[in-house]
């Protein structure tokens, strides 16, 4: 990164707190309209240029999914031109709106500003291919999976047609995870294994022949974090990487899961790890250096992760793992059925 890592966490952190206001970012409430400004010039600031037309916002309207009046909606998304604009571009993207009228810091104000960040480190163009910066709105229920979601109408309404290098999508990345919260079974698992607060799962590697490899080179340039790839299929689709990833595009879903302050009102700064998210965010940007050499979507081969996995999660693991398995009377999974057990065991 351009930036050093002091003054990436001091930018993820002023961000963040910009985005996380005590009365949220609601669709049609005032804490949302502050934040499509807030977001609109600091896109400005970065000399973004619009992806489409003279605007940052590309807005829509429907009928609110519950009420069934008339809404208006508003993606931001703006572009880094490549050298070559004629290839194939990247696309990184997160919502900004939030589900309560709480801060909802890491759900998903962490995202944005490290979209902001990553937006900050290519600005001068030095990619080969188009960067696109999309901040969606409406990601959160009632409008989840609704055909009012953000991402669901830009991918719809923009993006048909288009064959991307590579989709980078993320939500909830800014919290320690703890597995005890997602509901592992294995009695002080967390004591066991410390290391698991710096986990981040990277999910869709499967998505593309040359993801695998991408992210698993990334994963060693960054310290800080624990990188663990897992099946799209093992957690279904809970963002806004669904369109893309249903379109069939190569696409990258990053996050920490849900935590115990999920869509609670103390998803706030307290909460956030600026450090590990910088971490996450110096990750993305190997990943899309090394998408933008070896851009995804070039073939429709389907690979085989399993031991790309077995790879990953042996270094995210470590020496505790074998005792793990011996406790639980199984072994290191070497076939993608045996992986789907142990999936099965630990959740």
């Amino acid at each position: 990164m351009k930036l050093t890592p002091r003054k990436l966490i001091r930018q993820l952190t002023a961000d963040t707190s910009a985005l996380a206001m005590r009365e949220g970012r609601r669709v049609g409430q005032p804490g949302h309209e502050k934040a499509v400004r807030y977001l609109t010039q600091r896109l400005a600031e970065l000399k973004l240029a619009p992806w489409k037309g003279d605007r940052f916002a590309l807005t829509y309207e429907l009928p609110h999914p519950i009420t069934k009046q008339v809404q208006e909606f508003t993606n931001l998304i703006a572009v880094i031109p490549g050298k070559d604009r004629s290839l194939p571009p990247i696309l990184l993207g997160a919502h900004y709106d939030s589900v309560i009228d709480a801060p909802c810091a890491d759900d998903n104000a962490t995202s944005v500003a490290l979209n902001l960040a990553i937006a900050e480190e290519f600005a001068r163009g030095e990619l080969e291919r188009d960067l696109i910066i999309a901040l969606f709105d409406a990601e959160e229920p009632p409008h989840f999976f609704s055909q009012t979601m953000g991402s669901l109408r830009f991918y719809n309404d923009h993006c048909q047609g288009i064959q991307f290098a590579g989709v980078i999508v993320s939500d909830l990345i800014g919290h320690d995870l703890k597995l005890a919260d997602l509901g592992v079974d294995i009695p002080g698992v967390d004591l066991l294994m410390p290391q698991v607060g710096k986990i981040v799962f990277v999910l869709g590697a499967e998505s593309d022949a040359v993801f695998p490899e991408i992210v698993e080179e990334a994963a060693a340039e960054t310290r800080g974090i624990k990188v663990f790839p897992t099946l799209s299929r093992y957690i279904g689709a809970p963002s806004d990487h669904m369109p893309f990833e249903r379109g069939g595009q190569p696409t990258l879903f990053l996050s920490c899961a849900q935590g115990r302050y999920y869509h609670h009102e103390k998803d706030d700064l307290a909460w956030i790890n600026f450090k590990k998210l910088a971490c996450i965010t110096e990750f993305t940007a190997a990943c899309i250096r090394k998408i933008d050499e070896r851009p995804g979507g070039e073939t429709t081969e389907v690979p085989d992760t399993v031991d790309f996995e077995v790879r990953m999660i042996r270094q995210v693991v470590g020496p505790v793992l074998p005792l793990l398995m011996k406790r639980y009377g199984v072994e290191m999974p070497t076939t993608r059925k045996e992986m789907d057990a142990l999936i099965g065991l630990l959740v």
